[in-house]
């Protein structure tokens, strides 16, 4: 009977966290810890989709588009950039790709500041490196418009960009409900 008392099955292992299967967190039981659950993996989905659709714009800006030599911003502060390719100044496809760039700088850090009040540790780092990676491909994409299109700021965003998809992706399937 001690025997007994000392053993633990794969569920009470499963609900301590000592299965070396399962290396996430449980799910939330409560109802309010599961919407903010539900909220954040929603979040994650829309920041994933606006990465994508990103990236694909990304692709056809630099195709498609050529930067002037000189424009406002040009080698000055980044200032006089932004509201130059949100103008236009490019054209449409840089105008898109500007917007949608200051659109998934502020749905990343609103991510990260709902997975932060949610105090889920999956959650927190994915969207901790997210954030990183989409401010390094920001920086990059701004660099790109100062220096009238250097290839190799090019690439830097389009890498963080992946990665931070990649990273959003994994913390998504990770944090999945099994």
């Amino acid at each position: 009977m001690a025997v007994e008392r000392n053993r633990f099955n794969q569920r009470d292992a499963a609900r301590l966290s000592l299965s070396p299967k399962r290396k996430v967190e449980m799910p939330p039981r409560t109802a309010g810890a599961r919407k903010t659950y539900q909220a954040l993996r929603l979040g994650l989905l829309g920041v994933i989709a606006i990465l994508v659709i990103q990236l694909v714009i990304g692709m056809v800006v630099n195709l498609f588009t050529t930067l002037p030599t000189k424009h406002p911003g040009t080698g000055e502060s980044f200032a006089p950039s932004i509201p130059w390719a949100l103008q236009g100044g490019a054209g449409l496809g840089l105008s898109v790709h500007v917007a949608i760039a200051i659109l998934l700088v502020i749905g990343s850090a609103g991510l990260l500041v709902r997975a932060l009040m949610s105090r889920r540790a999956a959650f927190i780092l994915g969207a901790s490196v997210g954030m990183i990676l989409v401010l390094y491909a920001f920086s990059n994409g701004l660099n790109f418009l100062n220096r009238g299109g250097d290839d190799q700021d090019s690439f830097r965003m389009a890498v963080a960009s992946i990665l931070a998809l990649v990273t959003y992706a994994a913390t998504f399937y990770i944090t999945r409900e099994h």
